[in-house]
């Protein structure tokens, strides 16, 4: 029982105390927070951390629903001085549009020279930071966006954003890392123009389309050869592409006069004579090459080849005679081809130019073959097809 008797003394002193305080006068919430922020701002100068932490934390605990103790950018610096990223992850995960109207629409702290000091100690600072973050137990992801936001914090951005390199490292670190949780506080609060949101307009980076309309020109192999002039023309074509492969839609069109004549069931197709080329095809190819500036795809293919002299509604000033019908050819071939495509210009506002996958327009070159088969139906017209072609191509992603 005596054992008990030593505290009844503190017990007293204690009750004693708080009657006394609570017959003295409440000390305005303002005046709180000025203080606790000077006291704050002398532990920073004198580099005491532990001091700094507490009054951090006083602060934080004076704020109500009407009163802020320490702006959200203030304490994210503050962060950022004592190396707390942990603090800092936690709350920019929260930080959404409804947050930052909430803390705005409080009480802002008194003007003092908390910020001023923060702002400038951290730059003088931050190539010291930028070696605390490389050299911080954190993740790859974690350590790349500490980077971006200090900068941000830091108005270290602000000739990025005219150059527009801003959003483009935004958009690299998120393309990187798609399933990040900084992802909405990003696109919410750090790109300089309006930047695309989870439920906004998006595009697929796995699907696109392509459209291109070459200049055609060939060489003839065999019989063809010594039968046909070289043929020039169009090559257009429309392509699907999906995660690196492509679909083709082709259509060659050409033209050609005979250099000999040709002789089909005893009518004659006279030297000299016009030939039309038409060769529509599918082509199936992959990318194995896709970066900055080029990307280089082989394709095979099928189709269908038909050569034929013109139409009467192609010289319908002079309608070709009846019989020309018999110099009709059209025979199955197949084709292969190495297509490069040098990039021009990127469309992607909010990617890295140097991305694969970015929507572009080019110049493209085709490289290729055709296996031809008109000589099953005439011995004149035995050979195959080589050509080149060039000319622009406009690739662009699907809508999500």
């Amino acid at each position: 029982m005596l054992k008990h008797i030593p505290i009844l003394p503190a017990l007293l002193c204690s009750v004693a105390l708080s009657a006394q305080s609570d017959s003295l006068p409440k000390v305005d919430i303002k005046q709180r927070i000025s203080v606790a922020r000077q006291h704050l701002f002398t532990a920073l100068q004198a580099d005491d951390l532990a001091e700094a932490a507490l009054w951090r934390d006083s602060l934080m605990h004076f704020e109500d629903s009407t009163h802020v103790g320490l702006v959200w950018d203030e304490r994210w610096l503050f962060y950022f001085w004592e190396g707390t990223y942990g603090n800092l992850f936690d709350e920019v995960v929260r930080f959404d549009a409804q947050e930052r109207q909430r803390l705005a629409d409080k009480i802002p702290p008194p003007k003092d020279s908390l910020f001023e000091w923060l702002d400038r100690t951290l730059y003088e600072k931050r190539f010291d930071l930028y070696e605390n973050i490389g050299r911080g137990f954190l993740s790859e992801e974690e350590k790349q966006f500490a980077l971006i936001e200090l900068d941000y914090l830091l108005r270290l951005n602000q000739q990025e954003q005219i150059s527009g390199e801003w959003n483009k490292r935004l958009g690299a670190f998120l393309k990187r890392y798609p399933e990040s949780r900084f992802q909405n506080y990003i696109r919410s609060n750090l790109y300089s123009e309006s930047a695309p949101s989870a439920t906004s307009y998006q595009v697929n980076k796995n699907r696109g389309f392509s459209i291109d309309l070459l200049l055609l020109s060939g060489r003839w192999r065999g019989e063809l050869e010594t039968t046909l002039r070289s043929p020039y023309g169009m090559d257009l074509g429309f392509a699907y592409w999906q995660n690196g492969w492509s679909f083709n839609l082709r259509c060659m069109f050409g033209w050609q006069k005979l250099v000999r004549p040709v002789y089909q069931d005893g009518f004659e197709w006279p030297k000299g004579d016009l030939s039309i080329l038409i060769t529509p095809s599918i082509e199936l190819g992959y990318d194995l090459i896709n970066r900055q500036k080029v990307r280089i795809f082989p394709m095979v293919g099928a189709g269908l080849s038909i050569l034929k002299p013109p139409g009467a509604d192609e010289e319908s000033d002079n309608p070709p005679p009846d019989y020309y019908s018999n110099f009709l050819y059209a025979k199955g071939h197949l084709g292969s081809s190495l297509n490069a495509d040098v990039k021009l210009k990127i469309f992607d506002g909010y990617d890295l130019e140097n991305a694969p996958d970015n929507s572009y327009l080019s110049v493209r070159l085709r490289l290729g073959y055709n296996w031809l088969y008109w000589g099953n139906e005439n011995p004149a017209l035995q050979g195959n097809m080589f050509f080149f072609a060039v000319g622009v191509n406009i690739f662009g992603h699907t809508l999500r």
